[in-house]
């Protein structure tokens, strides 16, 4: 990751999800460079490495 400061859509003052999409001059080109999407929701980038760690290091513990 490049940035895990700021969301992909960030304005630096208040970050929504619905405000975030292709038409604003906020959004990053490429997600996969930021941690989180929008003010509190992590990119798909994020979330994968976080499921893969989960499934991981815990689904056999259940097993």
């Amino acid at each position: 990751f490049e940035n895990a400061e700021v969301g992909c859509c960030a304005t630096g003052m208040f970050e929504m999800g619905y405000m975030c999409n292709e038409f604003s001059p906020f959004t990053c080109t490429d997600a996969n460079k930021y941690v989180f999407w929008d003010s509190f929701h992590p990119t798909e980038k994020t979330s994968k490495i976080v499921s893969s760690y989960v499934m991981r290091e815990t689904l056999s513990k259940f097993m």
